[in-house]
């Protein structure tokens, strides 16, 4: 067997057509593999490439599984006419090594079959010679994107699993279920909106790393988005059981200044693909200049996302849900805050009059909560649903952590005309601001 060369990354030269090149830093350790039997476009694809990432390069077939046998492979280019095995038959034999690998069909002998049957084997791309350099760098970088999407899919889900391993070793401790059984389901309720939105986000990517051939574009930047979602998400999951973790401790979780405006738009993009949602319709609405709030940002979203699930669960008929936000320089009169058989207040006593607040509003059009159980509906495990379709954690969740950063929940309702939940925070002052005074 002819043994293979490797070409490691020389020092860039200079790029006269000022076009952007990936960095070091985008592409280091990527290895890309050359697989052709004429020594030409070996070597005019090795020149080309050979800056941007570590250049391997096989002239059969053979070698080239060998190679990918035995090292990382990232991407390859593969001469579909081949003295032995076809590039066919390699890229078959490099998918069995590695599904992730993305493979660019080189040939002169370009017939729509043979694309045909290389794009169904999981080929990226497919360019006749003799190939266009600016054609193929992209074809390259795109395959390359690719790869670092599919690697960065699997790596979340490998988190998530990991996660919820932990998770249930956390929950078959002695110790936790003897010190708060409320705290051992807040966990698995909490968790379980994030977790939904992320699998709902993780199905979509993966069909369409399946279906899609080539990305570019506003289609790539789209996929990019899903991705960062996720991986915000898979974080978002860590935060919620640490902050339970915190609590059997007795620990506060810190605060910090967000933005409202920031977690509204986050909100807007996650309530997209949660099953609840459905065929109905949430519109979110920012503040027309934004403010900002003293909270955990993990605290807030899911105050938000529990609110918002209960709004879009709280009738059998398809739901508008309406969010938005209200800047108050100083809170309505003492007596707007009071209960009664249509409104319930929570923690009203820690509202200061004199300073600003920030309402977010969540509103439905469901069936209402009637007078005789609106006192109840904050409790733990208090709820109307069937025992399998709802924990009654929901809101009692959404109390005890306004509660815990200072702020209140005002509840108004009316029967067969819907809810409305406003949640008061204090707004604080931007650092930035206050220097520039």
């Amino acid at each position: 067997m002819t043994g293979f060369t490797t070409t490691s990354r020389q020092t860039p030269a200079k790029n006269p057509t000022n076009q952007r090149r990936p960095t070091m830093s985008d592409n280091e350790g990527e290895t890309l593999l050359i697989v052709d039997d004429e020594e030409g476009p070996r070597e005019s694809l090795k020149i080309v490439f050979e800056e941007r990432y570590d250049v391997i390069i096989a002239k059969s077939g053979e070698e080239a599984l060998e190679i990918a046998r035995k090292t990382t492979v990232n991407a390859a280019i593969l001469d579909i006419r081949m003295a032995g095995m076809s590039g066919v038959e390699v890229l078959r034999g490099l998918k069995t090594i590695d599904r992730n690998i993305e493979v660019i069909m080189l040939t002169a002998y370009e017939t729509l079959e043979t694309a045909r049957q290389a794009l169904r084997l999981g080929a990226r791309d497919y360019i006749g010679k003799p190939f266009n350099v600016r054609a193929m760098r992209t074809a390259v970088e795109n395959a390359m994107e690719h790869r670092r999407i599919a690697l960065s899919v699997r790596d979340s889900v490998r988190k998530l699993d990991t996660l919820q391993t932990d998770l249930e070793n956390v929950m078959m401790r002695e110790e936790m279920a003897r010190t708060s059984t409320q705290v051992y389901a807040g966990v698995l309720h909490d968790i379980n909106n994030p977790l939904t939105i992320i699998r709902g986000y993780v199905d979509i990517l993966m069909h369409r790393l399946t279906e899609i051939s080539n990305m570019a574009g506003n289609e790539l930047e789209e996929f990019r988005e899903n991705m960062n979602t996720v991986a915000q998400q898979v974080n978002v999951c860590c935060a919620i059981s640490n902050r339970h973790l915190q609590m059997l401790r007795r620990e506060k979780p810190e605060g910090q200044l967000i933005s409202v405006n920031q977690i509204l738009g986050d909100l807007e993009e996650l309530i997209k693909v949660h099953p609840a949602v459905k065929k109905a319709v949430v519109r979110v609405t920012p503040l027309d200049q934004d403010v900002l709030v003293f909270i955990h940002s993990t605290e807030l979203m899911q105050i938000l996302l529990n609110l918002v699930t209960n709004s879009l669960q709280s009738s059998p008929i398809v739901q508008e849900v309406d969010v938005h936000a209200c800047k108050y320089e100083r809170l309505p009169e003492a007596d707007h805050f009071s209960d009664g058989p249509e409104e319930r207040v929570i923690n009203a006593d820690v509202l200061e009059p004199n300073r600003p607040y920030v309402g977010i509003v969540i509103t439905d059009q469901g069936k209402g909560i009637p007078p005789d159980i609106i006192n109840d509906v904050f409790e733990p495990y208090f709820t109307t649903k069937k025992e399998d379709q709802g924990t009654g954690l929901g809101l009692a969740i959404v109390s005890r952590l306004v509660k815990r950063n200072g702020g209140a929940i005002h509840l108004r309702t009316r029967l067969d005309e819907g809810t409305t939940f406003t949640i008061y925070l204090p707004e604080e002052e931007d650092p930035r601001s206050a220097r520039d005074t």
